[in-house]
Formats: structure tokens, sequence, C-alpha cells
């Protein structure tokens, strides 16, 4: 049995998670959510966010050596999820790209198995993932300890 990879994007192939939570942060209170999220011009939003540690040259061997089975998004606006796909076709990442909603587990959107490995930055998706029977890599750049349930960057998946 292959293993694969189900690749969460924000925080683990662009800072885009850290840059999307600094931005509403400083530019939103709960009345303008919505309002703040139609003004976001995601496409420039993506192309300004930092690729992390060559993720897509990573994703393009992983999808090579047929071990890229998707990536998994959460999407807070239709806009987003389709910048998001257009930003990863022209990367020439092919495999299926997920989407959940704020407040969706992953686990629902995908069933989790022992040969699906979901390499996420979120503990409690990672979490959710394994109680729900499938296995699971907390992504954490700037760890420094060994932990076999844990990687610093998409290389270690080669």
């Amino acid at each position: 049995m292959v293993e694969k990879y189900l690749i969460d994007f924000d925080g683990v192939i662009l800072d885009s998670q850290e840059r999307f939570l600094k931005d509403m942060k400083d530019n939103v209170d709960l009345y303008d959510w919505i309002d703040y999220l139609s003004s976001i011009e995601w496409n420039k939003f993506l192309r300004e966010c930092e690729e992390i540690d060559e993720s897509i040259s990573v994703l393009n061997q992983l999808q090579k050596y047929n071990k890229l089975k998707a990536i998994i998004t959460r999407i807070h606006a239709f806009e987003e999820g389709k910048e998001k796909l257009i930003y990863l076709r022209e990367k020439g990442i092919e495999v299926p790209v997920l989407y959940t909603l704020p407040e969706q587990k992953k686990s629902a959107v995908v069933i989790p198995k022992k040969d699906l490995i979901l390499v996420d930055d979120s503990y409690e998706n990672c979490l959710d993932w394994e109680l729900n029977g499938g296995q699971s890599l907390l992504f954490r750049p700037e760890n420094t300890t060994d932990n076999k349930k844990m990687i610093r960057s998409l290389k270690q998946l080669l």
C-alpha cells in the first residue's frame, strides 16, 4: 500500500494563514466581517504571500511520484477558493483541490484512511484526523525537536 498525502494550503504551502489573520486583526471589527471578505483581492493577496521552503517544487515532485492525493484548504469566500485553484494550476499542481468551510472538519470532507496522511499546521486538524482513523503530520517549520508526527518542511516527504 502506497501512502499518499493530503496537504493543507494555508500555513503549509504559503504563509497565507498568518497574513490573513494579521490583516483581519488590523482591519476588521466583527460587524464588518462580510464587507472585509468581499474587499480582499484574493489574486493579489495570494501573490503577495511567501512560499514556504520551496513547497511548490516539493508538491510537483510528490505529484510526479503519485504520492500527492490532493490539496485541502479552508476558504472564507468563493473568490478565495477560485484564486487558490488558479494559483496552484499556474504552478503545475494538477491534483484535486478540496475546500472546507470555516468550522468544518477536514475529516468531514475526506474520509481519513491509514494510507492517506494529512499534513497540516493545525494541531486540532491533525488530532481530529487521527481520531477518525487517519494518520497525520503536524507541520511546524520552527520545530527543533525530532518527532515522528511532526515535520519542519515538505521536503521531508520526499
